[in-house]
Formats: structure tokens, C-alpha cells, sequence
């Protein structure tokens, strides 16, 4: 499949991508999308609740967890409103289907590889945001593949944007356990009332908390005791990824993995002895080889 005819999609200037015609238009197709998503996925839906929103007319931003294929389509479910979506897997959006129901939902394209691409994103849902528009988007980037963090980093553009547009934040969790995925849309609130990192903390706490009151009340508790240890717990998590990764046609390693928010006062460990790959061996820096060190 080609889907090439939506080029125009990546431009950047906001009027030549989205339009009060074609923003009707998709709000009166949303409830044909209501009944199309459960047809095309896999595993069945329960919403679990949903928080307060305002009345309809002052713009949101939903701010959704992201982790596996799925995710989209069952956050549009959740959130109960028309919304474009914030879409930055290209390859994804161009070759398959889901590119044309993402354009039919209504779609911002984003080449997350260009810089300009990006920018000019935040610009489109600005524009779209400000004509009573709402958008979905998912603030870490790209999936959370951490065995550990519930939310990964989230990017400032949902507090940037939402102040430029006046539009409001609402956080959405979304859970898959076997057959079922579980979500939670949480209360919209002013994200623009604390300072830029305050109100980012405070939107990440929120969409982490909806995702573990998932957790707690939707999947078994499993005793340490039965997991693997170890080399084997490295590549049982390695396995669960490469499960995750083959649920979609085309899912691109290297730039997933460049849009992973990393904060600027956080080193990785692969930051860290980084300079140990471009060291050369000298009798007086031998001991940084001595593997019994590390």
C-alpha cells in the first residue's frame, strides 16, 4: 500500500493541513469510528471511568499513555470526543490502512526526524486547537518500553502547546492484559497554571497514577519467586519487546529509540562509559579494562 496522496500532510504551514470544512466534516464521521475500532481490534475494551471535561467548545488535549499497538484506537474510545491525532510513525501512517482511518479520523503528521517537522507540529495543533479542535497525543514520543517506569519522560510540547492555544490537558491511561485492555480518562485541568517543568511533573504523575489504578484493580498479583532471574529476566523482557515490536508492520528502531525523552539532568549508563569506546589501551589506563571493576 501507498498512501503518498497524503503528502500534503507534512507540509508545514497549518491552513494547508487542516480546515474548519474538514474538522466538521470528521466530527460528523466520529460515530462510524465507534462502531469500525472494535471491529479492528484484537482484544476487547472496558473503559473503567471518566473524568470531567468541559463543555463542548473549549479545546483539549488528551495526553495518553503509549505502549502498544492498540493504544490509539482505544484511547479515541476512551476519550468519548472527537480528536486528531498527533501521528509520527511516517512509515506506519503511509503504508497500511491505519494511515487511511488516521486520515479520516483526522490526523497531524509529524516527521519526528526533522526538527522543522516538529516545530511546525506544534503550530498545526495550535491552529487546529484554536478553531475548537481537540487533539490526542501522546506525550512520551514513542512506546514506553521501560521494564520499570509506568509513564517514560513526556516531552514540554503538550504544556507549549496547550499554552499558546488556551487549551486544556486531560490525562489517559490505557492497560493490555491478556485478551482485555483496561483505560482511564482522567479530570481535564489548566496545565498552565504551574510553571512549565511543575506542570509537566504534575501531568506525568497524573497519567502514572491512572495507569497503576489500572494495574492494581485489573491484573494478578505474580510473586517474585516465579519470575525469571538474572540473564534469563534480560532476555524474558527482551522477549516481551520483540512480542510488542511485531505487532506492527513496520516499526522504525532507530528513530523510536532517538525519541525517547531524555531529560537533561538524567545520564544513562550507556552515557556514562561511553568514552570506553573510543579510548585507546595505555599502560597508564589499563585498569579501566579490568572487567572485575565493572
Amino acid at each position: 500500500m501507498n498512501n503518498r496522496f497524503l503528502n500534503y500532510l507534512l507540509d508545514h504551514d497549518p491552513e494547508k493541513t487542516a480546515s474548519k470544512r474538514g474538522l466538521s466534516f470528521r466530527r460528523f464521521l466520529r460515530p462510524v469510528f465507534d462502531v469500525i475500532i472494535p471491529l479492528k481490534t484484537p482484544d476487547k475494551l472496558q473503559i473503567l471511568s471518566r473524568g470531567k471535561l468541559p463543555a463542548e467548545g473549549r479545546p483539549i488535549i488528551f495526553a495518553a499513555t503509549h505502549g502498544f499497538k492498540e493504544d490509539v484506537d482505544n484511547s479515541l474510545l476512551t476519550i468519548g470526543r472527537h480528536a486528531y491525532i498527533l501521528v509520527g510513525s511516517l512509515e506506519q501512517f503511509f503504508k497500511t490502512t491505519d494511515g487511511i482511518l488516521a486520515w479520516a479520523n483526522g490526523v497531524i503528521l509529524v516527521d519526528r526526524a526533522d526538527k522543522e517537522s516538529r516545530r511546525a507540529s506544534k503550530d498545526k495543533m495550535v491552529h487546529l486547537l484554536k478553531m475548537g479542535g481537540n487533539v490526542l497525543m501522546f506525550p512520551e514520543g514513542t512506546w514506553n518500553l521501560s521494564p520499570n517506569q509506568l509513564v517514560a519522560g513526556i516531552f514540554p510540547g503538550v504544556y507549549d502547546t496547550a499554552k499558546e492555544a488556551g487549551a486544556l490537558v486531560a490525562p489517559v491511561a490505557t492497560h493490555r492484559h491478556g485478551e482485555m485492555v483496561y483505560s482511564i480518562l482522567g479530570n481535564a485541568f489548566d496545565i498552565t497554571k504551574y510553571e512549565r517543568s511543575r506542570g509537566l511533573k504534575i501531568l506525568r504523575d497524573k497519567m502514572a497514577t491512572l495507569k497503576w489504578r489500572i494495574m492494581e484493580g485489573k491484573t494478578p498479583v505474580i510473586k517474585r519467586s516465579t519470575l525469571p532471574t538474572g540473564d534469563e529476566a534480560d532476555l524474558y523482557w527482551q522477549q516481551q519487546i520483540s512480542d510488542l515490536k511485531d505487532e506492527v508492520d513496520y516499526f522504525e528502531h532507530e528513530l523510536e529509540e532517538r525519541s525517547v525523552y531524555k531529560h537533561k539532568d538524567i545520564i544513562h549508563k550507556d552515557e556514562v562509559f561511553d568514552f570506553m569506546k573510543r579510548m585507546l589501551p595505555h599502560h597508564k589506563n589499563a585498569f579501566l579494562f579490568n572487567r572485575k571493576l565493572t
